[in-house]
């Protein structure tokens, strides 16, 4: 599956690698973690990533400038969403040639290769394959990052969709280095603003008729606690898991543009249509999309009040 990829590295000189706007540690994991396993494999190909950091400045750094006659004969290499209008940095649309590889329920619109597989529960799982088939050399900072993304996309390997597969790439990557105590460290260690915010999640979820618990997080939120929107969004969907008689949980939280990001999540209910109904999409427990206004967010809260009352 991943011979196209391979050969399209080895094809090209000049590399930029790219994931998706918002980046979680499966983006960001993937993306420097490919860098490295080139920067080890191919050491006289030149190659740089490209987008924001976020909230994850401790995990790694972006390249920034690349000369643009120098991007024109580049390899972009996409991970972690196949979608071009959520891709971070636009610059990838002037590359000679685009190869995507994603993991997410979602066809592409813009690569000329695209290497998908749904049924695996992170990007960085993907990648981590690929270096296991391909004899790949691997080094404790890339295995540092594949392992990054791999414990945050299984939810520390609690989400439904783990299997044998990410045991399997788990210990291959702990053999190779990676720090568990580092990524767990930066990861779950948490300030007073932010056990003081978790508490407000808890405290202020409500619930439909059908028992999906959702939160409407108005931009001022983020100002009030001092933390980033990815941080409201992303970060605090999952304050509302794990509740018993609790199917379906739904975080929608406001962007200083005004619009409005809506993490979806499901014990058990496929919930994917949804975030595609409303121009999103993920996989079937875990997915997303944004909304206009408030008006569309209550459209998504009866959608999947509906899903909860058809699957009690």
């Amino acid at each position: 599956m991943y011979q196209p990829l391979i050969d399209k590295i080895e094809t090209y000189d000049i590399i930029v690698i790219h994931r998706h706007i918002q980046p979680d540690l499966d983006a960001l994991g993937s993306q420097l973690g490919l860098k490295r396993l080139i920067q080890l494999n191919y050491p006289n190909k030149e190659v740089y990533t490209f987008g924001e950091m976020g909230d994850f400045k401790w995990f790694g750094s972006m390249d920034q400038h690349i000369p643009e006659q120098d991007l024109k004969k580049a390899l972009a290499i996409v991970l972690d969403v196949s979608g071009k209008e959520r891709v971070s940095d636009q610059r990838f649309l002037t590359a000679k040639e685009s190869v995507v590889v994603d993991h997410h329920q979602n066809d592409t619109d813009f690569a000329d290769t695209f290497i998908s597989d749904p049924t695996q529960i992170a990007t960085c799982q993907m990648l981590t394959e690929m270096a296991v088939n391909h004899h790949l050399t691997m080094d404790q900072a890339a295995a540092t990052y594949l392992l990054g993304g791999l414990v945050t996309d299984s939810g520390r390997f609690m989400y439904p969709q783990t299997t044998d597969k990410t045991f399997e790439c788990a210990a291959y990557l702990m053999k190779q280095g990676a720090d568990l105590q580092y990524l767990y460290q930066n990861l779950y260690e948490v300030d007073y603003t932010m056990k003081r915010l978790k508490g407000y999640f808890i405290y202020s979820f409500k619930t439909t008729e059908h028992h999906v618990a959702y939160m409407k997080n108005p931009k001022s939120l983020k100002d009030e606690f001092g933390v980033s929107t990815f941080t409201v969004s992303r970060g605090m969907v999952n304050q509302m898991a794990g509740i018993k008689h609790i199917p379906i949980w739904a975080n929608f939280t406001e962007t200083d543009s005004g619009a409005i990001l809506c993490e979806l999540r499901s014990k058990h209910i496929p919930i994917v249509d949804v975030a595609k109904k409303y121009g999103g999409g993920g996989h079937d427990l875990a997915c997303g999309c944004t909304a206009i206004d408030w008006e569309t967010t209550d459209d998504i809260i009866r959608d999947l009040d509906l899903l909860a009352k058809k699957g009690r």
